[in-house]
């Protein structure tokens, strides 16, 4: 069970640590526009100040035990933490025994962890913004024909033999790379299409802060970060077409206070995962592209960001009428 700050860091993306210790927030309290609140972790307590409205809250395990603070409650609501997991985190680390002795088997990771470990990028790898070398010109001249801009993201490439002709997509989670993929420049000069280093991803999305900001845009969900990049930034990736139990506990706590919205790929992995997000409870939509686009891409390309927003936003569906579309849509 997690303590009370792996919970706030589950559903908050935190800001850089001011000089007093407080890693920067927009208070969710009085809606500030600007990062001038703040949650400080000091040696078991947790502390929060918003200098606008002036709200603090503190969770003092000894002082406080297994009770949960009004102000402490008030304030992780209002950031979207359900307030059942407050009382349960603190509980359980109130009662747990504490000389308890962690066995081994406890101490391995079981996949439903936060991803914290770095995926260093190949050797040599440049910004494809800095031009330090000759495959930053390829990499601009490629995304561009993609309709995509270099602004978009980090975009790397390298002279790394094993990497070179390839542009690298970092994945990007509180300021840490955890995974990243080298897509082919030339798709009939080098193969295969991507090339990705050797991590276990079943904890692993492309653009994961996303699933942590505070917002009540709906959040698009793609198979692959190119789509994602082109729908623009409250949009992820799954890194392919299987839900791991990790990344469908994630979605559902993200359900909660947002619209979730699969962009399915019209074939038969997209149609299976499809009719995996529209069975059971899960408050879930789907949305596919109309016959004459390929992909999230391809209706950038042709008819702009805003189209593929719109398009995506005001054609989810779930249940029967999800189903429908799955079916008209997708090659099975």
């Amino acid at each position: 069970m997690e303590d009370l700050e792996t919970l706030i860091r589950r559903y908050v993306v935190l800001g850089k640590k001011s000089p007093k210790g407080f890693e920067v927030v927009k208070c969710q309290v009085c809606g500030d526009y600007k990062e001038r609140a703040g949650f400080l972790f000091d040696d078991g307590n947790t502390v929060y100040s918003c200098f606008n409205c002036s709200e603090k809250a503190v969770y003092d395990p000894l002082k406080h035990k297994h009770v949960v603070p009004k102000n402490i409650k008030k304030v992780l609501t209002a950031f979207g933490i359900p307030e059942e997991e407050i009382v349960k985190t603190i509980s359980f680390n109130f009662f747990k025994p504490q000389d308890k002795q962690v066995t081994q088997a406890e101490q391995k990771p079981t996949g439903l962890e936060l991803p914290n470990k770095e995926a260093p990028l190949p050797t040599g790898s440049v910004l494809v913004s800095s031009g330090q070398n000759e495959w930053c010109e390829v990499a601009k001249r490629y995304l561009q024909s993609r309709s995509l801009k270099v602004s978009d993201l980090d975009w790397y490439v390298t002279n790394e033999t094993s990497y070179v002709g390839r542009l690298l997509i970092p994945y990007v989670f509180r300021g840490k790379t955890i995974y990243w993929q080298g897509r082919s420049l030339d798709d009939e000069m080098i193969s295969p299409r991507y090339k990705n280093p050797s991590v276990v991803k079943d904890n692993i999305f492309f653009n994961m802060d996303e699933l942590y900001r505070y917002t009540d845009e709906p959040l698009f969900v793609t198979e692959g970060p190119l789509d994602a990049v082109s729908i623009g930034k409250n949009a992820i990736a799954l890194l392919g077409s299987t839900l791991t139990e990790f990344k469908r506990t994630e979605l559902r706590k993200v359900a909660q206070r947002r619209r979730v919205i699969f962009v399915i790929d019209k074939n038969a992995n997209g149609a299976k995962l499809g009719n995996e997000v529209l069975v059971g409870p899960d408050n879930w939509f789907v949305a596919c592209f109309p016959d004459n686009y390929e992909d999230a891409n391809d209706a950038l390309q042709k008819l702009g960001r805003l189209w593929v927003i719109t398009h995506l936003a005001s054609t989810a569906c779930r249940e029967l009428q999800g189903k429908m579309m799955l079916r008209i849509n997708c090659s099975t």
